[in-house]
C-alpha cells in the first residue's frame, strides 16, 4: 500500500460522506468483494458492484444520516487498515448512534478490490498479518 492509496481511501471516505454511495461506488472495482464484520448475526460477503450498491442502499433505509470519520490509516503491505469513527442516525426514530469500526482495504493499481469491515482495529490488524502470513507461505 503507498501513500498515494492512502491519499485515495482519504478522498473516498470524504467523498462518502458528502454524496453517500454514489459518490463512490464507480471508483470500486466492478468484481469488488466486501466482508461484514464477523460479529453481525446475518452477516455476508457482497460480490460486485449490484450487491455492494444494494447492501448501502439496505443500510440507508434504517439510517438518514451516514458517515465515515477516519481517525488513523494503517499501511500494511499491500492493505491498510482504516480506524473509523461511525456516526448515524435513525430514519424513524432520529437516535443518534457511533463508535469505533475499522475497514481493511486491498487496493490493485488504485482500485479497492476487497473491503472487509471489523469490530475494532485489533481484529483488522490481525486479519492483515494473517493475510500476510499466508501470502508468504505461497
Amino acid at each position: 500500500m503507498s501513500a498515494e492509496d492512502v491519499e485515495l481511501l482519504r478522498r473516498g471516505y470524504h467523498a462518502f460522506n458528502e454524496g453517500g454511495v454514489d459518490a463512490v461506488i464507480e471508483w470500486l472495482a466492478p468484481d469488488i468483494e466486501v466482508k461484514e464484520r464477523k460479529s453481525l448475526p446475518d452477516r455476508a460477503t457482497y460480490h460486485g458492484i449490484a450487491e455492494v450498491a444494494g447492501l448501502f442502499a439496505s443500510n440507508m433505509e434504517a439510517f438518514d444520516e451516514l458517515r465515515f470519520e477516519p481517525e488513523e490509516f494503517i499501511e500494511l503491505d499491500h492493505q491498510t487498515v482504516v480506524v473509523l469513527r461511525q456516526r448515524a442516525r435513525g430514519r424513524g426514530s432520529g437516535a443518534e448512534v457511533e463508535g469505533i469500526i475499522a475497514h481493511l482495504w486491498t487496493l490493485e493499481d488504485g482500485v479497492p478490490v476487497q473491503l472487509r469491515i471489523f469490530g475494532d482495529r485489533e481484529q483488522a490488524l490481525e486479519a492483515a498479518h494473517e493475510t500476510l502470513r499466508e501470502s508468504e507461505r505461497s
